[in-house]
């Protein structure tokens, strides 16, 4: 009966508290917005090894009207000694998030490295020092950076053969190691909970996966997800990082690369497009909880590239240029992806940072109408919708530079101005006019080089209308951010105080245990 009485009073009230937040738990899921971010640059590859680098970077960023940066934090190098930190030894990372967070750019910070004082030979460290070394280390990042990153990045490249190695093996970041789900979930796990206890809106990414064709690919990156689901880590994730190998294909082709071996699985692989491989990671990711996919590492390699180049009579970097834009386009026009990042150096890559400053200006809070030529035959054609305008991108998927006609139909536009899309401006005087006949149509030439068409949509009445339209979605969108960060911050504080609670409650029956124990003995 006392224990009945003792139950009442104390265990009880806290199933109240806990039914209290399910509504906030419940409301405060992500919401997703159906505008597109833009482009990213990725310096993962490239990253500034000095002040003078993190000027020039991030000025080019900024110029270039970029608003997403991903760069490496590097257990490794900033914690060589236990507990001591060295956050700018291998790269000024102080210097560099507080430049960026002063240019209003976002920076995504990829977890990478491990306590190499714990590394020994040939062995891995224990799953449970390493856990308890990373919490630490997590709790210190977060402690130091504070408001000036937002978005962390939980490994790199985690579902392939060296996924683990640099937590395992920091010593030797590139040995072959088995992915682990289970492992990578319990870090992943700890690691979010240490961030949204410190700020609540911050965002976890799930570290890159990469696709069944890389050649270091280890685990599907489908049977990786689902294992990290059964292993209780995709709640603690609030987004999907996946980077797309192509090798010598271009994105609208299958990829020129065989699936790995180890990636083979009942799942899908040799997909006939970009667009198909990625599409299958959305409709896992929505099965599971509609969690967004964002593109890292888009890139092409100087060999990949060389192999592309053949009979062309453009320059190398003109192509790059052109296969990240046309990849972009079918992504964010067919897949409704918001934001791509481009693994780029944006100083020294002037045909890239001129067509990612073309469409960050063009396709920033534009909305995707979609593919409306591409599915058969070889013209590719999207449309966006951005401030009363349109906004085509098409171009061949054959014939090299070869110009040949291609007919836009349904234009509801009575003049269109083309640009190349690594034009050196958008202004009218690097443009072509364009002329539309009455019926809406125009007969434009067109080779494997995409161009960005320019126009109003309809008269003033219907572009009001349309401006309108647009800005209402902003402020919707704008409002439903305010409020998910309300609940999340709401959502902190109900979990601190269950948490305040329990402590009271198993304090509490400890105590009522122990003199419970005592009057029985005498």
């Amino acid at each position: 009966m006392k224990l009945l009485f003792y139950l009442i009073r104390h265990i009880i009230p806290i199933g109240f508290i806990a039914g209290a937040g399910i509504f906030v738990f419940n409301s405060a899921a992500p919401s997703s917005s159906s505008l597109i971010e833009g482009i990213g640059v990725d310096l993962m590859t490239s990253p500034p090894l000095s002040m003078e680098a993190v000027d020039s970077q991030l000025n080019a960023i900024q110029q270039a009207g970029i608003k997403y940066v991903r760069i490496e934090m590097d257990w490794s190098s900033i914690e060589t000694s236990p507990d001591v930190y060295n956050w700018s030894a291998a790269l000024p990372l102080d210097l560099f998030f507080s430049s960026a967070k002063a240019r209003e750019i976002t920076t995504v910070a990829v977890l990478t490295g491990g306590p190499v004082y714990l590394s020994t030979s040939g062995n891995a460290i224990d799953q449970k020092v390493l856990g308890e070394r990373w919490e630490k280390f997590i709790q210190a990042a977060v402690g130091h950076f504070g408001e000036q990153i937002d978005i962390w990045e939980i490994g790199y490249q985690v579902n392939s053969s060296s996924g683990l190695s640099a937590f395992l093996f920091p010593s030797t970041p590139d040995a072959w190691t088995q992915p682990d789900p289970i492992l990578y979930s319990k870090m992943l796990r700890a690691a979010s909970k240490i961030i949204k206890n410190v700020d609540p809106n911050d965002e976890v990414w799930i570290g890159s996966l990469v696709s069944t064709t890389a050649g270091n690919c280890g685990m599907n990156p489908l049977t990786f997800l689902l294992e990290v689901n059964g292993a209780k880590g995709w709640n603690a994730a609030d987004a999907v990082s996946y980077q797309p190998g192509r090798g010598g294909a271009a994105p609208e082709m299958p990829s020129a690369s065989t699936t790995n071996q180890a990636c083979g699985s009942s799942l899908p692989v040799n997909p006939a497009n970009l667009s198909a491989e990625v599409q299958s990671l959305q409709e896992l990711s929505r099965q599971l909880g509609g969690k967004p996919v964002y593109i890292t590492g888009l890139t092409w390699s100087q060999e990949e590239l060389h192999a592309l180049h053949a009979n062309r009579s453009i320059e190398i970097g003109q192509l790059e240029s052109d296969l990240l834009v046309r990849a972009s386009i079918v992504l964010m026009g067919n897949n409704a992806i918001p934001l791509v990042f481009w693994q780029i150096d944006p100083v020294s890559q002037w045909y890239a940072k001129a067509a990612m400053t073309n469409l960050s200006a063009l396709l920033f809070n534009a909305k995707p109408i979609g593919q409306v030529q591409g599915q058969t035959g070889s013209v590719q054609e999207y449309r966006f919708q951005k401030a009363g305008g349109i906004k085509i991108f098409a171009w061949r998927t054959q014939d090299g530079d070869t110009p040949q006609p291609v007919n836009l139909t349904n234009l509801n536009a009575s003049a269109l101005t083309a640009f190349s899309t690594d034009s050196a401006s958008l202004s009218n005087e690097f443009g072509t006019q364009i002329t539309v006949d009455g019926f809406g149509n125009a007969i434009i030439m067109l080779n494997e080089r995409p161009v960005v068409f320019v126009g109003k949509s309809g008269g003033w009445d219907a572009q009001i209308k349309q401006l309108i339209s647009d800005q209402t979605e902003l402020w919707r969108i704008e409002f439903q951010k305010s409020i998910d960060h309300w609940l999340n911050d709401q959502k902190a504080a109900f979990l601190r105080m269950l948490e305040v609670q329990f402590n009271k409650v198993k304090d509490s029956a400890v105590d009522w245990g122990e003199q419970r124990i005592v009057e029985l003995l005498h």
